[in-house]
């Protein structure tokens, strides 16, 4: 009697909270009638049509789409991608894939059965070349925001009728036969390039008519030359004749840190580090650099022998580019190897030993690099810093090096350094050195036992390469002959040298002390220190004019200093905005220019009093200023951009986007060679 009881006070118990769940789904099921929004309900998958399937532009078309969520709010964007020849960085023509951004077509409500109808018009003004594809995406939402499916479709574009013939000429008439013409949107936009033939004739079909279009043409050696806008109106050919003028001869070099998200191309995809472009008509140049150039963290230009010299962050040797015809001459080393042998106390080799080499870091043995012996007791371990010293220790089965006998081997520059080592027999295993050593991190591309790379700079007097850098140990100063490509002095300075410039003389260089903060002159040929100051903190970049002078630029403080090259003395000083970085000095108008890449601006200083003169806002992240000595152009080079200024206007002149992030970027005049 409890039990059947229990059972019916346990059914109306549940009836009654049952009721609530009923009515609620009720509720909802009517909603969702009411609204059409059914989030819990299988998504079969959105579709979306055009018709007619392909056309030119300006068509009409109609966009239909089916099995969509009903009631939802729909958006259809538009977006054209196309492979386009483009001129890589290499010099060479390659196809790249371009995706323009969105473009708004239309926004509404998915009808109750799922499917809805837009009638609109392909654009007119938009200048499509063949191998072009629209895409349109369409994309629904719930009201609360919530996605509710999207489709993709492409419409393939038909080629149009207009046809553009551009014949590039040089002032005598004569038809160019080498180069690049770009075809051009009104606004300025590449949308196709070209190589002239060799009649001088570059010709776009597959123009559609209706449209406005510049041309540009690019010739190594010639001022780049444009077009009037014109608009093709029929299927008649447009005949264009584009006049180039002979600019001075010169090359911009960039360098920067190898980047392995480029664009996509069909073309290789080897991570670039540098590039070589002709200043006059801003085109890259074909080279011969190998695609397994080390970043480039420092360069120094020399007009005189027409050559390039490139340092990586983590330096073992300087490498020399030729930027006529952009291929790589023979290093200059800065560090030189160690051969070593192990032998007994008879004389005897000593096979299968490990040759361990140690820095001596403040008492502390810091691992540096290791090496085993060959059937004759050598062994060789390339590439050690000129100048270091190192200790060197040895185990082997059956032997150990007696204390007494620990060697150091110092690295001569300009030869291979060569040290023998006596191992005593014991009837024992392998034996380890007991003292400690630490072993550091460092990364794939700067170890932390490399010598760290500062700055390079070219004596205009004597011709004399000069280096700054520091290892663990030490700072070092390098003296080169470039001639030779032997060095001639390798002094001692601080660790945490920075820039580098030539007094002037041929005697004597000033270095800066980015932690030390300290400038400092050295007689090159006896490494004295000859004088010192204090400057403001974290001296970022060190210039020298005409006359003598010389301005430090500080990036924690973001000042300016203007000193007397003999007493070392503040003559000037000029408080700017914080992470100054770069300076240049333009002689022809006596100006000081400075970058700052924190906030992307370029300043002009007066070099007699360090005024300012001009102010002008540039690409993001400016890491490099430099003034072609020949034109005055002033070329900025920003994180993936190229920039150059007209030297009297200050208006920019010409634009190059690099597929890499820049460090360093330098001028040559190649007037005095034959190009």
């Amino acid at each position: 009697m409890a039990t059947s009881r229990a059972i019916t006070i346990a059914s109306i118990i549940g009836a009654v909270l049952l009721v609530p769940v009923i009515v609620i789904l009720a509720l909802g099921l009517y909603g969702s009638s009411i609204t059409g929004d059914f989030p819990l309900s299988e998504d079969r998958g959105p579709n979306l049509t055009i018709q007619p399937p392909t056309g030119t532009t300006g068509s009409k078309i109609t966009l239909r789409g089916y099995d969509w969520v009903p009631q939802t709010l729909l958006r259809i964007e538009m977006m054209i991608i196309s492979n386009q020849p483009s001129l890589g960085i290499d010099g060479r023509m390659e196809e790249v894939l371009t995706k323009s951004p969105a473009v708004f077509v239309e926004e509404l409500i998915v009808s109750r059965g799922g499917t809805f109808t837009v009638d609109t018009r392909l654009p007119t003004t938009l200048p499509l070349t063949p191998q072009t594809k629209v895409v349109f995406k369409a994309s629904a939402t719930y009201r609360g925001g919530e996605s509710a499916g999207e489709s993709h479709k492409s419409f393939p574009i038909i080629a149009g009728t207009g046809t553009i013939e551009a014949t590039v000429h040089d002032t005598d008439g004569k038809p160019l036969k080498r180069g690049v013409v770009e075809l051009l949107s009104n606004r300025g936009n590449v949308i196709a390039a070209i190589p002239i033939s060799t009649s001088g004739i570059a010709r776009f079909v597959g123009l559609p008519v209706n449209t406005n279009y510049d041309i540009r043409a690019r010739v190594p050696g010639y001022t780049v030359g444009r077009s009037d806008t014109m608009r093709l109106v029929d299927d008649k050919v447009t005949r264009i004749l584009v006049q180039l003028s002979r600019g001075l001869p010169g090359r911009i070099v960039v360098g920067g840190i190898p980047n392995t998200a480029r664009r996509e191309t069909t073309e290789s995809n080897e991570p670039q580090t540098m590039a070589i472009i002709d200043l006059p008509s801003m085109s890259p140049m074909p080279t011969a650099i190998p695609a397994d150039l080390p970043a480039v963290w420092a360069m120094a230009s020399d007009s005189n022998r027409g050559r390039i010299f490139v340092l990586d962050e983590s330096a073992t040797a300087i490498h020399v580019i030729n930027p006529i015809t952009g291929v790589v001459d023979a290093p200059i080393p800065l560090a030189f190897p160690l051969q070593l042998t192990v032998v007994n106390e008879g004389g005897k080799p000593v096979p299968s030993a490990t040759i361990r080499l140690f820095w001596n870091i403040r008492g502390q043995r810091v691992f540096v690099r290791e090496a085993r012996t060959s059937l004759e007791g050598r062994a060789r371990i390339p590439e050690l810093i000129s100048g270091s010293s190192y200790n060197v220790f040895v185990t082997a089965p059956g032997y150990f090096q007696p204390l007494a006998a620990r060697t150091t081997a110092t690295i001569v520059p300009n030869k291979t350094s060569s040290v023998t080592v006596v191992l005593r027999a014991e009837d024992t295993r392998d034996q380890l050195s007991p003292l400690p050593f630490t072993k550091l991190p460092g990364t794939s591309r700067a170890p932390a036992t490399s010598l760290v790379v500062a700055d390079i700079a070219i004596d205009p007097l004597n011709g004399n390469l000069y280096v700054t850098g520091s290892d663990l140990t030490r700072g070092h100063l390098f003296v080169l002959d470039p001639e030779t490509g032997l060095i001639l002095h390798d002094w001692v300075v601080p660790a945490g040298v920075g820039d580098i410039v030539p007094a002037g003389d041929g005697q004597t260089v000033f270095i800066t002390n980015r932690p030390f903060s300290t400038l400092a002159r050295i007689d090159i040929k006896t490494g004295k220190e000859e004088r010192r100051v204090t400057i403001p903190s974290w001296p970022e970049s060190l210039a020298r004019d005409a006359s003598g002078s010389l301005f430090v630029a500080s990036l924690r403080d973001g000042s300016v200093t203007r000193l007397n090259p003999t007493t070392l003395g503040v003559e000037a000083f000029r408080q700017l905005d914080e992470g100054i970085n770069r300076l240049a000095v333009d002689e022809r108008s006596n100006t000081l220019i400075t970058t700052n890449h924190w906030t992307n601006t370029i300043t002009g200083l007066a070099l007699e009093d360090l005024k300012t003169r001009f102010f002008l806002p540039v690409a993001e992240s400016p890491r490099a200023v430099a003034v072609d000595s020949a034109s005055g152009s002033l070329v900025v080079a920003s994180k993936n951009m190229l920039s150059v200024y007209s030297p009297k206007t200050l208006e920019l002149s010409h634009t190059l986007r690099i597929p890499m992030p820049i460090h360093d970027v330098v001028t040559i005049d190649l007037q005095r060679h034959a190009l």
